[in-house]
């Protein structure tokens, strides 16, 4: 399939006052879940009466529904809900010889929706053996999906911009064929994918050249082209410290048009911590945020793994994610609200600004947030246990929005489920249909999974 290849030079990151550093404080409000977290599908006979956090037995079986491709693994990164309430499941794909992108569509119940392509649609981007990261995807207002991927031959990696029609064939009006490949520079890596309502295209990821790697984000008119208004030629780059290792997680758009985005930064022997940036709507670093444009947050002295942030309507900011507490031996889930501008921790949300969850030992993570119309913060993720060995289960947390876990939700704000015995349960994303029910769907043992639950 021929695609639109776009190079550019090398430029200088954005170089700004030194970034701001906050330190979260120790765990002294640790919200232990271990004991109860662990929850069987179930619900009353009624679909309208599913509790808040309940499985809907009206979707899939039991809540859950699980779909497999022979020959290929599938590995979802988006999970999106259409006005019409479909629902789009997109993520990487890969097969014993080549590697790509895939994107199905389900019903409102979780049936598969064969009027897209069939229910699902791949395009493979590389042959060989692929490592490609996770990447997200966005719905256009006319139905059309665009997905973030990266295109990993093997050697040096470019950014990659896929779009599919709402009936699921690439959009031969975007790029070349429905393709866009960027190279920046040696290793270029995509993360997330945000629509602008203008229609155009902003692409956050990570670039290095083999010895650090900064946060990039680039923005594609609505056609596929790069955006030479935005930034330096097209792109905004940000690297916190000279030779220091920058990669993204995730990226909000805010209504302002301000692009923010999250990742990991450390430089050489030191450990990761969280690292955001605000740009401009045209591109340029964002002075009134954090120091110089840039924060840094400090969570125990170890690695911090931030995944998901997500703007409130008022401006605040939610950063979640986990961190190693070495004293505990454990990852605690994260999640943390900043005021808007960056420049501390909002102390109206649960005291601190700070929350920390824990399953149990050994691994805890928040992957995705969304916020709901009344405010409240719905969170997926996963948890592995020792005595799991290392198995992980898919997690759903609901907080308020002060902060506390939704004690109306499902095991008292928070529980861990699996989509079948002993799969490797990991969720991927959040979305609501126009009833208010919450759609999660992630991965259960090479198996897409979905559930939907009571709102």
């Amino acid at each position: 399939m021929a695609a639109l290849f776009l190079s550019a030079p090398v430029t200088t990151a954005f170089a700004g006052a030194a970034p701001l550093t906050l330190n979260a404080g120790a765990p002294s409000q640790v919200v232990d879940l271990s004991a109860s977290s662990d929850v069987a599908r179930s619900g009353p006979s009624l679909a309208s009466l599913v509790a808040p956090g309940d499985f809907d037995p009206s979707f899939g079986a039991g809540g859950i529904a699980l779909y497999q491709v022979s020959g290929a693994t599938l590995i979802p990164d988006s999970v999106l809900v259409q006005p019409d309430d479909r629902i789009v499941v997109t993520g990487n794909v890969r097969t014993s010889t080549n590697c790509g992108v895939f994107a199905s569509r389900y019903n409102a119940d979780g049936t598969i929706d064969t009027t897209f392509a069939g229910g699902l649609v791949t395009t493979m981007l590389s042959s060989g053996v692929c490592n490609a990261p996770p990447a997200r995807a966005a719905l256009q207002p006319d139905g059309k999906i665009v997905i973030a991927a990266t295109r990993d031959p093997g050697g040096a990696t470019d950014f990659a911009l896929l779009r599919y029609t709402a009936s699921g064939a690439l959009d031969t009006t975007f790029g070349s064929g429905g393709l866009v490949i960027y190279n920046y520079v040696m290793y270029d890596q995509s993360r997330d994918v945000v629509i602008q309502p203008d229609g155009r295209i902003l692409l956050s990821g990570t670039s290095s050249n083999n010895t650090n790697s900064d946060f990039v984000v680039a923005r594609f008119t609505s056609t596929g082209a790069l955006d030479g208004t935005f930034g330096v030629g097209g792109r905004s780059v940000y690297g916190f410290a000279s030779g220091s290792n920058d990669s993204v997680t995730d990226m909000a758009l805010q209504p302002d048009g301000k692009v923010l985005v999250v990742g990991l930064t450390y430089s050489p022997g030191t450990l990761p911590d969280i690292g955001l940036v605000r740009f401009t709507a045209s591109g340029a670093l964002d002075s009134t945020f954090g120091g110089g444009g840039a924060l840094k947050i400090n969570v125990f002295g170890s690695t911090d793994q931030p995944q998901a942030v997500a703007v409130q309507t008022d401006g605040k900011i939610l950063v979640g994610g986990n961190a190693y507490y070495p004293a505990g031996s454990q990852y605690y889930m994260t999640l943390f609200r900043l005021n808007a501008n960056g420049t501390a921790f909002d102390t109206t949300f649960n005291g601190t600004g700070q929350v920390f969850v824990s399953f149990g030992p050994v691994y805890n993570m928040i992957s995705q947030l969304a916020i709901q119309a009344d405010g409240k913060i719905v969170a997926d993720g996963y948890t592995s246990l020792t005595a799991r060995a290392n198995n992980y289960d898919a997690a759903l947390l609901r907080f308020l929005p002060t902060g506390g876990l939704d004690s109306s939700f499902l095991g008292g704000g928070a529980f861990t489920f699996e989509g079948f015995t002993d799969s490797d349960d990991r969720g991927a994303g959040i979305g609501f249909q126009s009833d208010g029910k919450i759609i999660e769907g992630g991965y259960s043992g090479g198996y897409i999974r979905l559930s939907r639950h009571g709102n």
